[in-house]
């Protein structure tokens, strides 16, 4: 069985593609590992949304959250906006700074994948992906049995 080596290669390819993109990250002023890039793509991508919903779609705690939302609006790349359907929320939204920030989050993270994926053909990329969402399901049951 291989699943130490598994696991270790994993944790060496995340450790990998932090050193990757890190300096790039910290050229555009952003604070490395406490998800304010995937806050922005997300955002991006997603559109406003609440606190709540961008805590879970960036897998952060909700106070963790808070304190990059409060360290980006400082920055003048989001805010938080009176939530029409909800007033003990806020949606939050990107400014124009946000917006151009995103996009070269965007960029980067393309310019991240075409680095790993090289020339890995797509079909050896699809069970990959078919064995890493088996490993996702697994943990997930884990940790929802963990939290009953």
């Amino acid at each position: 069985m291989r699943k130490e080596e598994i696991r270790e290669i994993l944790h060496r390819l995340d450790m990998e593609r932090k050193k990757l993109i890190a300096p790039r990250l910290q050229q555009l002023g952003l604070t490395v590992g406490e998800g304010q890039a995937r806050a922005l793509f997300c955002l991006q991508g997603k559109g406003p949304m609440t606190q709540r919903e961008l805590a879970d779609f960036c897998m952060r705690d909700t106070a963790t959250m808070s304190r990059n939302l409060d360290k980006m609006e400082k920055a003048g790349l989001l805010t938080r906006e009176n939530n029409p359907s909800c007033r003990r929320s806020f949606l939050i939204c990107l400014t124009e700074e946000g917006k151009e920030k995103a996009e070269q989050v965007r960029r980067i993270f393309q310019e991240l994948d075409d680095k790993i994926w090289g020339d890995i053909p797509e079909e050896e990329m699809e069970g990959l992906y078919q064995v890493l969402r088996k490993v996702e399901e697994n943990l997930n049951r884990a940790v929802d049995g963990q939290e009953n």
